[in-house]
């Protein structure tokens, strides 16, 4: 995916999953109920907008059972989600400059 190509997806987002992607950027993987929490919106919403993120190829489901959070393991209860290796990139260059 191209840079522009991204932007473009970007300009047709909802402000709530730009957020959902911009706390998947800082705080990936994560599930659909802590991002909730977070961002102080319904689960529901959230839960909406992962679908939506996932069906554009911006986010993937985390298919482990363990996930990594910070420096130790987390058995997984719930559906993880975590933002593309590529989507991540770009996002690193537009956030960096």
């Amino acid at each position: 995916m191209t840079p522009e190509k991204f932007k473009l997806l970007l300009g047709l987002l909802s402000s709530k999953e730009r957020q959902i992607l911009t706390d998947l950027f800082y705080h990936e993987p994560d599930c659909a109920k802590f991002i909730a929490r977070r961002l102080r919106v319904d689960l529901k919403e959230v839960m909406d907008g992962l679908k939506f993120l996932e069906n554009l190829g911006l986010v993937v489901r985390v298919s482990q059972t363990f996930v990594k959070k910070g420096d130790r393991l987390k058995h997984r209860n719930h559906t993880y989600y975590e933002i593309t290796k590529e989507c991540r990139k770009i996002l690193k260059k537009l956030i960096q400059g």
